[in-house]
């Protein structure tokens, strides 16, 4: 305990300083007067008794701050000294503090805005009881590990709660969009259904009232009746955190609802990127749609969460149920679905989920960490361009750091100095790099093509990015510092203090002339990545994808809870887009099972009808479409006709190009018949279905734009067909109109007419789909492009910095070579040499380290070469010229010196 009761005194030494500094010299003066006293009293004159006693006692200042050093914090007080210090050196160099703190704000900002979405998407721990225990279960139909996956359904989840001993607190959680009614109030909102135990699983505790109970998730509801939970946003926003909202009915979805509690504050549920504003027990499935719909076995649509058993392993806990996985699905799957071969391939897998889960990761989690090595590289640059300035104006001191040294500041003293002074310009550049993260948050978000998520991830730094960003300006305030300060600790005192001019140590012009070609390399490795992935999208948005997207809208439909199921829903569908088309305004109006270019696909295998013998059956992209399809898409026949929304039709299909020259290469496809293998039961002859193509339309991409044109085979909308999802209730109507507006209308219009009961989902614009099926490489390329901007910038001014650096050194050499004869052109070139030497060394590197990058990067390109020869050649023209312009006004000031003046001046 010695050393806190030395720690507490010399801190009330160090905050009572004033009194204690009075008191001490009090003492001294006592002590002084008590040995002149004494030196009177030997004899000696006043004067010389002073002196005497001067000389005895050593020194007043210096033993004033010998106990000053004893009793207080010497440390802080010295740190203090160098922040009042860094203030006035700010504050007589107001220009370069500004210089400087822009250039950091711009790359810790850069860096800050894609930490923060990084964070939110990929790492941000979930605000539950033991994160770290909770895992996901998830079907994963991809040869590859974490490639695609699926969620479960209720009847696997209650078969591995029965027969694992892995986990305990298994629970299920599904998003969904509800239309909304509270009183006069009507709306959407965004919501969630979830197993009873959900809440007490995650271990969260209410903000008021209750959270949902097993006994809510009970057929009828539990003692409320149906249940209901409300996000502590829409608490605070919709009812102002009354408490009165317990107790309180609502209409969700025509049923009635009643409030019983208000989720915690923070608490956005586990899946990442949505925000539920409601909570409904898992029986709200079968209040809806009915019990069957919440049971069937062959709808995955349950993302499954658990904890895992103490003392269990994630790897141990796969290892179990992938040895159940086979009995789950003979139990779980009905026999039609069971033997498909995707169900063959597919195995079940454990996956951590401290982080929660989203769908968003699997497309940005690469692109994310590798904007993160660009903003990196930026930071490198920044700290590189300042380490020059610093260098400079460290080199203008010299004569400063001598004299501080001749008066006994030791090296460690002086570095430590030049440190502060680096911090105390950090700090502020990283206060305006996090205003300028938040100000292009909303602008990087709406990159990522998803609405849901523009709304539900906040880009306001948190704690987390907060400290990561602190941390980031106090190491780049150390790499920028360190060479200055390393310059200023050789300080030669003697040299410096007869030098009338600042002169560069050598080894402070090595470091010097590093940085400059350190910032061109790492430049020239940005603009290359930048402009590859600028040519990415330009080739991906500029094809032709087969598809018309001006004035097209899809609205998917939900048609579960009517009463038309099979061949009257087929009709339904259909009656809805005649009805449609008849509306002003309306060109086209069809239906189909899978809306293009949205990541969904359906495949099945085909084989043609005269070779089934001889030829194996391949597996092909397919669609479930209604009339008028092609016209609504803008899809040209190219032979034959369109389907008709005739039960004639039934057996007919229409195929694209390509699947007419995989199927039948040397005839025409026309009139032909296709034969579906229908695989779905194990047995030695599979039944099949036989459709006679009457169209081939030309090829179109299918679900990306990044994809070669697929063969397709195009079905009509039967009940029959494998492309009916959920027994055809959630297809999609695809709207040709005039404009949006009245494609709108006509929807509304014919779902009021005809399916009044159906919730209303918001149309979205097929051109729109189109722009966000590439949202990945347009975040990369506009976010890339900003880097290299920001590196080109940086460059620049670096190549500025040196050179203007080199022609104020050089001042008396170059008066003295225009003395002697040399002309205003020779001049020039010898400003420009170093400049050429410097751009060199940095395009060499730099068309190494693009070289390496590029390749890294090639799983993002698209119809190009990773080493282009033309995106390198024009990359390194753009920074040759930046580099050219940067020198020419240095240069410009260099060939207009006075030879006169500048030898007057030495």
């Amino acid at each position: 305990m010695g050393w806190l009761q030395t720690l507490w005194s010399r801190c009330v030494a160090f905050f009572g300083e004033s009194k204690l500094d009075e008191e001490l010299d009090e003492e001294l003066l006592t002590h002084l007067d008590l040995a002149v006293e004494e030196n009177l009293h030997r004899g000696m004159s006043p004067q010389d008794a002073r002196r005497a006693a001067l000389l005895k006692f050593g020194g007043v200042a210096q033993t004033r701050e010998s106990y000053r050093r004893q009793r207080g914090l010497p440390f802080v007080d010295a740190l203090i000294q160098d922040v009042r210090f860094g203030t006035r050196q700010i504050r007589h160099s107001p220009g370069f503090a500004l210089i400087a703190i822009l250039t950091l704000s711009l790359g810790i900002g850069a860096n800050t805005a894609v930490f923060t979405l990084t964070h939110a998407l990929l790492l941000k721990t979930l605000p539950v009881r033991d994160p770290g225990e909770l895992v996901r279960l998830t079907i994963s139909m991809s040869a590859e590990r974490n490639g695609s996956n699926a969620p479960l359904n209720l009847p696997i989840i209650e078969f591995i709660e029965s027969h694992s001993r892995s986990f305990h607190g298994i629970f299920a959680w599904c998003v969904y969009d509800f239309p909304f009614r509270d009183g006069a109030v009507t709306s959407g909102i965004h919501g969630a259904i979830l197993s009873g135990n959900a809440f007490q699983s995650l271990g969260v505790n209410p903000s008021l009232g209750r959270l949902l109970t097993p006994a809510d998730d009970q057929p009828g509801g539990g003692p409320d009746g149906l249940a209901a939970v409300i996000s502590h946003r829409i608490w605070i926003e919709r009812y102002q955190a009354s408490p009165s909202v317990l107790g309180r009915h609502i209409t969700v979805t025509d049923h009635s609802a009643t409030i019983v509690g208000v989720a915690p504050a923070g608490f956005e549920g586990v899946i990442v990127a949505e925000h539920p504003d409601i909570y409904l027990p898992l029986e709200f499935q079968a209040i809806l749609y009915g019990q069957d719909t919440k049971r069937d076995g062959g709808r995955l649509w349950l993302d499954t969460f658990a904890r895992l058993n103490p003392g269990v392993t994630r790897a141990q806990a796969e290892a179990e149920i992938s040895a159940l996985f086979p009995a789950i699905l003979d139990a779980t799957l009905p026999p039609a679905l069971r033997h498909m071969p995707q169900i063959e391939r597919a195995r079940l897998e454990v996956r951590p989920a401290s982080t929660g889960w989203s769908r968003l990761r699997s497309q940005y989690t690469e692109p994310l960490l590798l904007l993160q090595l660009m903003v990196a590289a930026v930071l490198l640059i920044c700290c590189a361009n300042l380490s020059g300035l610093f260098l400079a104006r460290a080199s203008a001191r010299r004569q400063e750091f001598a004299i501080r040294g001749a008066l006994g500041a030791s090296r460690l003293r002086i570095m430590r100095q030049l440190f502060v002074e680096c911090l105390m310009l950090a700090l502020p550049g990283a206060l305006l790099g996090i205003w300028l993260a938040t100000l292009s948050g909303p602008w990087i978000l709406h990159m990522l093509g998803n609405a849901e998520a523009e709304q539900a991830i906040s880009m306001r730094p948190n704690l987390t990015v907060l400290s990561v960003t602190i941390a980031c300006a106090v190491f780049c305030a150390f790499l920028f510092g360190m060479a200055p300060a390393w310059t200023a600790g050789r300080t030669s005192v003697d040299a410096d203090l007869r030098s009338s001019h600042p002169r560069m140590h050598l080894g402070a012009a090595g470091l010097g002339s590093f940085f400059v070609p350190f910032q061109l390399a790492l430049s020239l490795t940005l603009v290359v990545i930048a402009a590859l992935f600028g040519t990415t999208i330009t080739h991906l948005l500029t094809e032709d994808s087969g598809y018309r997207t001006d004035n097209v809208l899809i609205v998917l439909t939900d048609f579960l809870r009517i009463p038309e199921k099979g061949d009257a829903l087929v009709a339904l569908y259909r009656r809805m887009a005649a009805r449609m088309e008849e509306l002003p305004g309306i060109e086209q109006a069809s239906v189909a099972a899978i809306s293009p270019l949205m990541g969904d696909r359906w495949m099945d295998e085909f084989v043609a009808a005269d070779k089934s013998g001889q030829a194996q059956p391949t597996e092909v992209m397919g669609n479930v479409i209604a009339a008028h399809y092609f016209s609504a898409v803008g899809i040209p026949i190219l032979a034959g006709r369109d389907l008709e929304n005739k039960d004639s039709d039934r057996n007919s299909c229409v195929i694209s190009h390509a699947a007419a020259r995989l199927y039948f290469p040397n005839t025409s496809a026309l009139g032909k018949t296709l034969r579906n293998i229908v695989r779905y039961q194990k047995n030695a002859n599979y039944p099949f279905h036989d459709f006679q193509i009457v169209g081939i339309v030309q090829d179109t991409k299918y679900d990306t734009l990044r994809e070669s044109t697929p063969p397709i085979v195009y079905l009509p909308i039967t009940t029959g067909n494998a492309g009916m999802t959920n027994a055809g209730a959630n297809l999609f109507f695809v709207i040709h109109a005039r404009n949006d507006a009245a494609a709108r209308s006509a929807y509304l219009t014919a779902l009021h007419e005809m399916a009044p009961s159906s919730p209303e989902i918001a149309p979205f614009e097929f051109k729109q789909t189109f722009l966000d099926s590439v949202s990945r490489e347009r975040l990369l390329s506009a976010m890339s492009g900003f880097f290299a901007f920001l590196g080109l910038l940086l460059s620049g001014i670096g190549v500025y910095g040196l050179v203007a650096w080199n022609v104020t050194r050089r001042t008396t050499e170059i008066g003295l070579r225009m003395a002697l004869g040399a002309t205003r052109m020779e001049v020039f070139h010898l400003v420009m040499r170093q400049v050429m030497r410097l751009l060199a060394v940095g395009l060499f590197a730099g068309g190494l380290g693009a070289f390496f990058a590029a390749r890294m990067v090639r799983d993002f390109l698209f119809e190009i070469q990773p080493g282009n020869p033309a995106i390198f050649l024009s990359s390194a023209m753009l920074l040759v010229s930046i580099a050219v312009l940067a020198a020419l006004l240095p240069a410009r000031r260099a060939v207009s010196i006075d030879p006169m003046q500048a030898l007057k001046t030495e």
